[in-house]
């Protein structure tokens, strides 16, 4: 209407009208393309609604809301009916259907007794649930529990609905794909040594309630992590309280005139991924250890979480003492202490893979929740002392410093606390992370406080596969408190100091037995394969008082199982037997590290490598020309002295054999002979 038309409405004399916001007829020209307007009367709405269950209105009504939500078990239809009131007061009824379809869910119904195992009380009851399956926890007079010998429950996602309770039995586990979702008033709870596994990095909803009991007395301190957000450090031992409770400060001055102290966290909201330290209740003994159940509640944690690391400015690589005579180097001020974040174990050789630029290759766990005791050592049964390992269990590749025969890998169990060192170098910070990798139902949670001690076959990495041939020594006093060392020849190995396989120590002040490489020293130490017959590793030991002492083999594995190990006193030029029986020895107060060694080979006496009917003999001319005696040689390796393979020779079958393919070089070589027996013979030669 040459601009002018109107868009609005109006009543049947023309009075009155509403139109749309500029566009009356006498607004400006306008212009409009795929434009609408809606005209809703004022007052009371003509229409109500009511919703019911199912198909038509016959079903339970469930709301008069304009909008329903609803979360079925199984696949539901739901009915809209919506009344309309005319201006003459009569009515027309109208109605519609939606309908919600649930695809691969389970629903526990009870309908036979608590066991989540059984197909019957799971609705439909064909199978129990699967990794895909959405899985309901309604309020039924049954409670499903998880439980059995290590048995792993499986979900896709999880929804645990209000009054209902799934309980998770101890040592057993529920792998859920996605999501957990707790509703108000709805209980999941996972017991001691329980784990709650998640997949992917989906966020949580609602409460769990998590248990993880210690073994303490009230002067011991439990290095805690929590495996869920928001919960303050205070409520550990509720309704007990502990009577210190501290988080660790790298970079702060300590009163020995280094960094790194204690500071007081009580009331502290828990970090996930960051630890902290607790005091067992002041009403316990202080000297009997009884059972702390500590309880943690809130939404569990799950997915990638980062955390800060940090070091101090301490770059003197040169040993020094402080104000109070500790000895402090430059990894003194590069202690972090983490925590496990989740409510399941973690691998603690993938932790450090996964962060091996950040982080030295080494993880420190306290162990003092169990009062010394008196124990048989496994080498010499008439041979009994006070067993107590140092104040921390120390971890890496090579294997762990205070438990022999202990698996290849570490499980650190949930709401466990940790040490670890950040590498070294000028004062920094950087940042860690965990993640859903490290968690596996196959991994044990039943250790807390200390080591986990079960395999597993994680493909993770391959650490549990390498070959270990380890020894661990102990130091014991006049008292009978002992200390212990760990040394061995590992795959991959070096004979300098490695990221994953050697861990350094410094003097404590107390009774202490280490490794050294160079001068330095080490309570963990691996060393290069092929193991070699001629090697020594010194050995040092820190002496608090004059006095005597032992020096104890406390275990050996792979070929020290048959392999002779002997201590050699260097001062008294003793070659000791350590399978036969402990070296005890008198000394004299401070840090001994040029006296003693350990050896394979016991020079003072014949060896039954050169037994005359069975004589290996090394000729080096132009080539070298290998002989034997009587037997015959099925192989023979070439190697290096930092053990790297330089030739092989197989099905020789001869008793003389000429090793024609090396060139001459005036180089050491170690020469590894396989006789017919099975028997290897090593020997060094320089060609």
């Amino acid at each position: 209407n040459g601009g002018n038309a109107i868009v609005g409405i109006q009543n049947a004399s023309g009075t009155a009208a509403v139109v749309a916001p500029n566009r009356n007829g006498l607004s400006a020209n306008w212009t409009a393309t795929d434009e609408a307007w809606r005209f809703t009367p004022s007052g009371p709405s003509i229409a109500s609604i009511k919703w019911f269950e199912g198909s038509g209105v016959t079903g339970t009504q469930l709301s008069t809301n304009n909008t329903l939500e609803v979360c079925p078990l199984v696949t539901t239809t739901y009915t809209a009916e919506v009344t309309y009131t005319l201006c003459n007061n009569s009515t027309i009824k109208l109605t519609d259907e939606t309908t919600v379809t649930v695809t691969g869910g389970k629903v526990w119904n009870g309908s036979v007794d608590t066991d989540w195992n059984k197909p019957a009380n799971w609705t439909p009851n064909t199978s129990i649930p699967n990794d895909t399956d959405c899985v309901f926890i309604p309020n039924t007079v049954n409670k499903p529990i998880v439980s059995g010998t290590s048995y792993n429950a499986l979900a896709g996602t999880l929804t645990v609905f209000a009054n209902a309770l799934l309980t998770i039995n101890s040592n057993n586990s529920i792998t859920v794909t996605n999501w957990v979702e707790v509703e108000t008033n709805g209980t999941f709870l996972i017991n001691n040594s329980a784990s709650l596994v998640q997949i992917n990095n989906a966020v949580n909803t609602g409460n769990i309630v998590y248990k993880r009991d210690a073994f303490v007395r009230s002067l011991d301190y439990v290095y805690w992590s929590s495996p869920v957000a928001g919960f303050n450090v205070s409520n550990i031992a509720a309704p007990l309280t502990a009577w210190g409770i501290y988080k660790w400060n790298t970079t702060i001055a300590n009163p020995n005139g280094g960094q790194g102290n204690w500071e007081n966290a009580a009331g502290n909201i828990m970090t996930p991924g960051k630890g902290y330290i607790a005091s067992g209740p002041s009403s316990f003994s202080s000297s009997v250890a009884a059972t702390l159940n500590g309880v943690f509640t809130g939404v569990p944690n799950n997915g990638n979480i980062t955390i800060p690391i940090e070091r101090g400015n301490d770059v003197n690589p040169a040993l020094h003492y402080g104000i109070n005579g500790a000895q402090i180097s430059n990894y003194s001020d590069n202690w972090n202490l983490l925590g496990n974040p989740y409510p399941s174990a973690i691998r603690g050789s993938q932790f450090l893979y996964d962060n091996n630029t950040k982080l030295m290759g080494n993880i420190r766990l306290w162990t003092h929740g169990t009062l010394p005791g008196v124990i048989a050592s496994p080498f010499y049964d008439t041979f009994v002392y006070n067993y107590s390992p140092g104040d921390y269990l120390t971890y890496n590749f090579t294997g762990t410093s205070c438990c022999p025969l202990a698996a290849a890998d570490l499980f650190i169990g949930s709401g466990q606390g940790f040490f670890v060192q950040m590498i070294d170098g000028v004062a920094a910070t950087d940042n860690i992370t965990f993640t859903n990798s490290l968690r596996s139902a196959s991994y044990s949670n039943s250790s807390f406080y200390r080591f986990a001690n079960e395999a597993n076959n994680s493909e993770a990495n391959t650490v549990e596969h390498m070959e270990r041939n380890r020894i661990w020594l102990d130091i014991i006093s006049a008292n009978g408190q002992s200390e212990r060392t760990l040394f061995g020849y590992i795959q991959e190995a070096t004979m300098g100091d490695d990221h994953f396989f050697d861990c350094r120590t410094q003097n404590s002040g107390s009774t202490q037995i280490y490794s050294l490489i160079d001068d330095r020293i080490y309570n963990i130490q691996g060393r290069a394969l092929p193991f070699d017959i001629y090697d020594e590793v010194p050995i040092g030991v820190t002496i608090p008082s004059t006095g005597n002492y032992t020096i104890a083999l406390a275990a050996g594995d792979g070929l020290f199982n048959e392999q002779n190990i002997y201590l050699k006193d260097n001062l008294l030029n003793i070659t000791h037997d350590l399978k036969t029986n402990p070296y005890q020895f008198t000394t004299e107060n401070g840090l001994i590290n040029d006296r003693f060694k350990v050896v394979y080979i016991n020079s003072t006496l014949e060896n039954p490598e050169f037994d005359i009917d069975n004589n290996i003999r090394v000729a080096i001319k132009d080539n070298i020309s290998v002989s034997s005696n009587n037997l015959l040689m099925e192989s023979i390796i070439v190697y290096n002295l930092i053990g790297q393979k330089i030739d092989v020779y197989e099905n020789i079958n001869s008793n003389y054999f000429t090793l024609s393919n090396l060139r001459k070089n005036n180089a050491g070589l170690l020469l590894k002979i396989k006789l017919q027996t099975g028997e290897t013979v090593i020997r060094k030669v320089v060609y």
